[in-house]
């Protein structure tokens, strides 16, 4: 199954809960961390939603390759360190390829991330990116998830 987002009725709707098993529910911080929430801001590629200190970002682009893959996942990474968060919850559910030297790129945000006491978990891999992160053994690096919920109560133990 595959959400999509759709900008113009983000500005005149309520903001729509991707990660809802119900579609077009609107989007409810949990209770402990009602504070906390914030609404989606959009990147190159990917919508980044704040929940506390950690980033959900959603990647909306379906391949990530040679250094201009490399640049967008750096710019992505940037503005999730300008908004302020120490973790980041990457949902790769619309991504099919990702090449070396992005995953190179998402080891070193990883360090960098850790360096700043923060984490980074993975969310709904599947396909040849789950296979390539078992054979590459960064599925033992990185936490990965089936949904968000899960991927925020692993950061928030591993930090």
């Amino acid at each position: 199954m595959r959400l999509t987002y759709n900008s113009e009725a983000a500005e005149t709707a309520p903001m729509w809960n991707l990660f809802s098993p119900r579609r077009n529910r609107a989007r409810r911080p949990t209770p402990a961390r009602t504070d906390a929430w914030s609404p989606v801001t959009n990147n190159a590629i990917a919508t980044i939603d704040h929940i506390g200190p950690t980033a959900v970002a959603t990647l909306t682009v379906t391949a990530l390759a040679t250094t201009e893959g490399v640049g967008l996942l750096l710019e992505l990474f940037d503005d999730v360190s300008h908004s302020g968060a120490r973790s980041l919850v990457l949902d790769v559910q619309n991504l099919e390829f990702v090449d070396s030297a992005c995953l190179g790129c998402l080891v070193q945000a990883l360090n960098n991330a850790i360096a700043e006491g923060g984490r980074i978990a993975l969310v709904n891999t599947e396909g040849a990116v789950q296979e390539l992160l078992r054979a590459t053994r960064l599925d033992r690096l990185f936490p990965i998830c089936h949904d968000v919920p899960a991927a925020l109560t692993a950061i928030e133990r591993a930090t």
